[in-house]
């Protein structure tokens, strides 16, 4: 077997399941495998020159398919990136100290927002709430961008409720305390079922008469918002951070006219939904470039991939050949290691004589 065949073998399906079903658990939690186990894995043995075959034409595609994945994964990594600059075109790339447009101006948040409604603190369950019951919602319902009607627990039984609390689509919601990473963290809400509460954690801000949703819930997802809602946010814990009302609305923003907030709202809408579309189309590719490695390693070593050639030697013709050379090589070493060791023959007299004759001399 040439190193090169066991090498691509030993990532094949067949082998790692076979690997998957010895692996043991230690008391450490750490995964093992023993020698038999492994001694024990079965492989397909094909003629040396096939083997050789199959490693060149392995080596001519898995190279392919390793670009098209890196490739893959580069672009599904850059999506967060390009919805962050997507974003950033609501202030249109500036900040305080550079020049706005004409029928721009640079305002605080303060400007814009009306008021700001806090939840409360309710004791509940460790469980979601029923269709008859209020739930709170989790810091984990504003944490990625969209709100998470999901993520909510119970409020218990016989708790007095404030039903002016009660969340409603196209709330724009604000994490109060978080992570660094999710402070502040802002939501549209979109379709949400009822008897769901703001928590203590959370805040709703209400905009003024004049202020466009659209464009104020992508205002406080831009990079430039987030990094100032980032550096105001107190305490000395990275797991949770806390934003008050007040840093919250001095937070600097370009203001544009009403028609133009409505336009850029709009826009960045329609491009976010762009990449969404994207992401949706290279997350599976990229299972399935995973999935097209393990058939053509599959097909690779069931004997699919390249031609058989009957005139190749067998491989077990081959591994007989092998080990009787081996084993009348080791019988011949064995043979010279038993040969009995012929003693010197002793001086005859008349050599002896002419030792002690040569001594004296």
């Amino acid at each position: 077997m040439t190193a090169e065949y066991l090498a691509n073998i030993w990532e094949s399906p067949l082998v790692r399941f076979q690997i998957q079903k010895a692996v043991r658990t230690t008391v450490h939690r750490a995964y093992t495998i023993s020698h038999d186990a492994l001694a024990d894995i079965s492989i397909p043995l094909p003629p040396i020159a096939e083997q050789r075959r199959i490693v060149e034409a392995l080596e001519t595609h898995l190279p392919r398919l390793d670009a098209g994945q890196f490739s893959l994964q580069r672009g599904i990594s850059l999506i967060p990136k390009l919805r962050s600059a997507v974003r950033n075109t609501a202030i249109s790339g500036r900040t305080p100290f550079t020049p706005t447009p004409d029928h721009w101006r640079w305002g605080n948040l303060g400007e814009v927002i009306a008021r700001i409604e806090t939840g409360r603190s309710l004791p509940c369950e460790r469980r979601p709430a029923k269709e008859d019951e209020w739930g709170v919602i989790k810091a984990s319902a504003m944490t990625w961008g969209n709100f998470d009607n999901d993520e909510h627990k119970a409020v218990q039984a016989d708790t007095n409720v404030h039903p002016w609390n009660e969340i409603k689509q196209n709330d724009i919601l604000v994490s109060r305390a978080n992570t660094s990473v999710h402070v502040g963290a802002a939501v549209l809400v979109g379709e949400c079922r009822p008897r769901l509460l703001l928590s203590d954690k959370s805040l709703r801000l209400v905009p003024k008469d004049g202020v466009e949703k659209t464009w104020l819930i992508q205002i406080l997802s831009s990079p430039y918002v987030r990094r100032q809602i980032s550096s105001k946010a107190t305490g000395t814990l990275e797991s949770m951070r806390n934003i008050t009302q007040q840093n919250l609305m001095r937070i600097q923003i370009p203001i544009p006219s009403r028609k133009e907030q409505s336009r850029i709202g709009d826009a960045i809408k329609t491009d976010l939904e762009r990449i969404d579309r994207l992401a949706e189309l290279l997350q599976p590719l990229r299972f399935k470039s995973e999935h097209l490695r393990q058939s053509l390693l599959t097909r690779a070593f069931e004997g699919q991939l390249v031609r058989q050639d009957p005139t190749d030697e067998p491989a077990g013709a081959q591994l007989t050949r092998i080990r009787a050379e081996r084993e009348a090589q080791g019988r011949r070493r064995q043979s010279a290691r038993r040969r009995p060791h012929r003693p010197k023959p002793s001086p005859s007299p008349l050599a002896r004589t002419a030792i002690q004759l040569e001594f004296e001399l």
